[in-house]
C-alpha cells in the first residue's frame, strides 16, 4: 500500500470515519470518463478533477481507497484535508 500517503493511511487505520475524502494523483492523464467510471464502480462519488496537479477528488470507503491504491493509473492517494498557513 505505499501508493497510500501515510496520514491517509493512519486515518484508514484509527479514524472513525468510513467514508473519506481523497486526492488521487494519476501517473496518466486525467481521463474524466475512466476516472468517473473506476471511482463509481467501487461504490465512491467523483468530486472534481484538478488539472493542474494531474488528480482529481473522491469520497471512497476505506476499503474503496485500498482497491483504488491498486489500479495502475494511480501514482498516490492523500486524506484531503484542511489546511492553514500560520
Amino acid at each position: 500500500m505505499d501508493k497510500i500517503d501515510k496520514n491517509l493511511m493512519n486515518e484508514i487505520q484509527n479514524g472513525n470515519e468510513n467514508t473519506l475524502r481523497v486526492i488521487v494523483q494519476l501517473n496518466e492523464e486525467f481521463n474524466e470518463e475512466e476516472d468517473k467510471r473506476i471511482v463509481k464502480s467501487l461504490g465512491g462519488e467523483f468530486l472534481f478533477d484538478l488539472p493542474i496537479i494531474n488528480s482529481y477528488v473522491a469520497k471512497l470507503s476505506k476499503g474503496a481507497i485500498k482497491m483504488l491504491a491498486l489500479n495502475k493509473r494511480v501514482k498516490r492517494i492523500f486524506l484531503d484535508e484542511k489546511i492553514s498557513i500560520t
